[in-house]
């Protein structure tokens, strides 16, 4: 009778254990993902420099990392529809902006790009979130003229 009593017992304990254990990671998984979107949001209309605007974009590619985002045969973040982060750099040009994406600025040269733009004004311009979670999906970051 008693080994039974014990059984239920750490039985009712682990069930507990489990849940608690559960409840918690998806609580802090929550108040980081809420950070992060906060940390984004504070970037709106503000003016960064391209240095920064590069440790933008290596902290974004961390996050992604760490969320286990899959990148496409051209080494792009693909859309996941919850949790991808994606930042897109509108450049000027003689004809008006070119665009490209984060992954191109960090892979075909860091340091072509901090020599160039080093100096140059960013702002961002344009925040998404994903519809599902309300995650920051997207974030758009034009270079001033000024």
């Amino acid at each position: 009778m008693k080994y039974k009593i014990l059984i239920i017992f750490i039985l009712l304990i682990s069930i507990l254990g489990i849940s608690i254990y559960v409840v918690l990671n998806y609580r802090n998984a929550a108040i980081q993902s809420q950070k992060i979107n906060n940390e984004y949001k504070e970037l709106y209309n503000i003016n960064v420099s391209g240095t920064e605007l590069v440790s933008i974009m290596n902290r974004t590619a961390d996050i992604n990392e760490k969320r286990n985002i899959p990148k496409d045969q051209e080494g792009l973040y693909t859309d996941d529809g919850q949790n991808s982060i994606i930042i897109y750099v509108n450049l000027i040009y003689k004809d008006g902006y070119k665009t490209l994406r984060m992954e191109k600025i960090l892979n075909d040269g860091v340091e072509n790009f901090i020599k160039s733009y080093s100096v140059a004004n960013f702002k961002c311009t344009e925040i998404i979130n994903h519809d599902k979670t309300k995650n920051v999906k997207e974030l758009t970051f034009t270079e001033n003229t000024n």
